[in-house]
């Protein structure tokens, strides 16, 4: 697997993974502020119904002056709740009249609204409380009621630790849903990532095996299935290369079909390209696996053979000359016979270039047509 790749891979995962995981984060955060808020709602609509609820209790007292009653109150209220940990009652000039709790914490401002402090340990709350005044006159009447006098005003302090509590228990809820929900989501973005990666590796070795058949094609004849020229050629050159640097013996055997033409007007198109498959099929045969055999065109056929000296080719092209020679080829109800003429040239060292190479077998291999066909010659 390439470098490119695998980036790509990692890219692809990272793109279906990551919006999965940040939308669940999200979603969680959203959940949990929205819960945290109402909780923060609740809890204090609770302490304002508590010194509510202490007011309305606390009016005649504080009307009154009686501050035993106001103290008895304070306790009552007090001890009823135990996350109730402060009351403080004051008349209307702002003067504490009555207590019942540890020192508090918080002093919020004598006004005639309700005041709310939200600390770390307690939630303070403070509010006014006003005289009632019961309205006597008929409904048609248009006399307008007076205003409400402020008699005196509750404070009170909850302690916030069950609250605490519960949010961080909601906090705990949250995470765990949050990490479902994270692994839910990436495990089917993964399957929907491997989905894709699996078709992507389907596709590029179906594209790879595409390209290495057409490159195979590129370099295959057609008719015979040995290396075409542009194959042999480069092949040939890096031999040359190879042979120049180090030294080694190099050869070229240039074979071509004898009477050819007289073949394909004697026997047909279809006849000759059997003839040529066979004669392929022969110098193939008779090489060993270093070697290479192409069709340089037409008729006529290379034989490279590395770290082979001229006279070894030479017997190697002889032994091929006499195999063509004793072939019977059986086309139906034809029985063809055909020879070969064969040219021989050796790599050398002042010449070092394919086309010297080539020159000399071609010349080597005209001599052996020249004196009669169906023979070796070197050049």
């Amino acid at each position: 697997m390439t470098r490119s790749t695998l980036s790509f891979r990692v890219r692809l995962l990272l793109g279906s993974v990551l919006p999965a995981l940040i939308m669940v984060l999200l979603l969680g955060a959203v959940f949990f502020d929205r819960y945290q808020n109402d909780l923060e709602s609740v809890f204090q609509e609770r302490g304002y119904a508590v010194a509510h609820q202490i007011g309305a209790a606390a009016e005649y007292a504080l009307f009154s002056g009686s501050h035993d009653t106001l103290g008895r109150l304070a306790d009552v209220a007090r001890q009823s709740d135990p996350t109730i940990v402060v009351v403080t009652v004051f008349d209307a000039t702002g003067r504490q009249v009555a207590h019942s709790g540890a020192v508090p914490l918080h002093r919020l401002p004598l006004i005639n609204s309700p005041q709310v402090y939200r600390g770390d340990r307690v939630t303070a709350l403070q509010t006014p409380v006003f005289q009632t005044i019961l309205q006597l006159q008929d409904e048609l009447s248009d006399v307008r009621p007076p205003e409400q006098k402020i008699v005196g005003y509750i404070a009170v302090e909850i302690a916030r630790d069950a609250l605490e509590a519960r949010k961080r228990e909601m906090l705990e809820i949250t995470l765990a849903i949050m990490l479902g929900g994270l692994l839910l989501a990436s495990w089917l973005s993964l399957r929907i990532a491997h989905g894709v990666l699996t078709t992507l590796d389907t596709a590029q070795k179906a594209l790879r095996r595409q390209m290495e058949t057409a490159e195979l094609l590129a370099r295959t004849d057609a008719l015979t299935g040995l290396a075409n020229r542009r194959a042999f050629d480069e092949v040939a050159q890096q031999e040359i290369q190879r042979a120049q640097r180090y030294g080694t013996p190099l050869t070229l055997v240039l074979a071509d079909l004898d009477h050819f033409k007289a073949i394909n007007d004697s026997h047909g198109h279809d006849v000759g390209d059997c003839v040529l498959q066979d004669f392929a099929r022969i110098l193939a045969g008779s090489v060993r696996n270093v070697d290479l055999v192409g069709r340089w065109g037409g008729e006529e056929f290379a034989i490279l053979m590395p770290g082979t000296d001229l006279t070894e080719a030479t017997q190697a092209a002889e032994r091929m000359r006499r195999q063509v020679e004793q072939a019977q080829l059986c086309i139906e109800e034809t029985t063809c016979r055909y020879t070969a003429s064969f040219g021989v040239a050796a790599f050398r060292a002042d010449m070092p270039t394919l086309a010297s190479l080539l020159g000399r077998a071609d010349m080597a291999l005209y001599r052996a047509k020249r004196l009669g066909r169906n023979r070796v010659e070197v050049g």
